[in-house]
């Protein structure tokens, strides 16, 4: 035989509530609370915005090295002023025994002219780099421990790695 179990009936009864009203103190607190948290979340957002903002010169100083990286010109001179720092290397021992100081600074002025030309070419790069790294430098120094000492959680000098970062880092190493 099976007993089939009927679904409670509500009454009207049952769905009537004890309408308690906050009093006023509890309001005022609740609103304090609010608005703190309002001005948190605020800070929270601008901290975000900021962090963004620093990671973004960060990858645009990345972004124009590659650049340049890339460029032929620079790749160009870049081999020249290797080839002769490594030509003066491996010659040094020759030019001591010899006793030939004159090839050797005619090599190191046209190493010095290399390098002048390699500056040249990098310019437009360094030139467009070179606020972005010093946006970047500023914001790891400077803004990103004010914000978070602003928000609380001052920024204190750690000689140990946290266990995440560790981790982190081993996986890169594979």
């Amino acid at each position: 035989m099976q007993t089939e179990s009927k679904p409670t009936e509500l009454t009207s009864t049952m769905l009537r509530r004890k309408t308690i009203m906050p009093s006023k103190q509890q309001t005022t607190q609740v609103v304090e609370e609010l608005e703190v948290v309002q001005q948190e979340l605020a800070l929270l957002k601008g901290f975000r915005d900021l962090v963004s903002e620093g990671i973004g010169y960060y990858f645009g100083s990345k972004a124009v090295s590659s650049e340049a990286g890339d460029d032929v010109e620079v790749i160009a001179k870049r081999k020249e002023v290797t080839t002769l720092r490594k030509e003066i290397s491996n010659s040094i021992p020759t030019w001591i025994q010899s006793a030939d100081v004159k090839t050797y600074e005619a090599k190191i002025a046209e190493h010095t002219e290399a390098r002048k030309g390699l500056s040249a070419v990098m310019k437009p790069f360094t030139e467009r780099k070179k606020p972005l790294d010093k946006a970047w430098r500023y914001c790891i120094g400077v803004a990103f421990p004010d914000a978070l000492k602003e928000l609380g959680a001052p920024v204190n000098p750690r000689f140990k790695l946290s266990d995440w970062i560790k981790e982190a880092t081993a996986k890169k190493k594979k």
